[in-house]
């Protein structure tokens, strides 16, 4: 008897689930980060001081490593005891279990929610393999999320709640690191 086994795009580490597509993004942001350096590095032919090369690699590897960490990385859905947490590429949403009417997965992790609204997760967007393949990856968050709905708490006093969420750890932590490598450059070996 062969064993086959279920294979979806997210991965589950406790209550969270997260693209794998997170692991493209954290290489393609490491990835801008020695672009960047590479470019303070290379002197070209245009003679640039090391400081205008330092900051032309620098703005360039910081907004594409965000932007690729902001759309691969950042979105996750979390369950907690008594709401699930959509963090989607800027806002991240807090839904009470009690707010929630169903999980729909034709067209990606969709949540409908009882005042007739609709809230997508970015952690399974809609796409064209997910159509075809059934999207088993929205199929097994909402069977972790299935039973915790149905639950007849009031909603008084229950309310969704959402934010903007920019996440600028990861540019402020890039532009520093490139502070350092112009610093090692200037400094230690007198690049010009």
């Amino acid at each position: 008897m062969k064993m086959v086994k279920n294979f979806t795009a997210v991965t589950q580490k406790g209550n969270a689930f997260y693209s794998k597509v997170r692991y493209f993004g954290l290489a393609a942001s490491i990835a801008m980060f020695g672009v960047g350096v590479f470019i303070a590095i290379s002197q070209g032919n245009s003679g640039e001081p090391l400081l205008n090369r330092s900051i032309a690699g620098g703005l360039i590897s910081t907004a594409t490593a965000w932007l690729a960490w902001v759309l691969t990385v950042r979105p996750r859905v979390t369950l907690s005891s008594d709401s699930v947490k959509v963090r989607n590429w800027i806002t991240e949403t807090v839904v009470p279990y009690c707010c929630i009417a169903r999980v729909r997965t034709n067209g990606g992790l969709v949540f409908e929610l009882k005042d007739g609204s609709e809230l997508r997760g970015c952690v399974v967007g809609n796409s064209l393999i997910g159509q075809f393949g059934g999207y088993p990856s929205a199929k097994r968050i909402r069977r972790a999320i299935q039973p915790f709905l149905g639950s007849e708490d009031s909603l008084k006093g229950r309310r969704i709640q959402e934010r903007l969420s920019l996440s600028l750890q990861v540019p402020l932590i890039i532009m520093a690191l490139h502070a350092l490598c112009y610093g090692i450059l200037k400094y230690i070996f007198h690049v010009s």
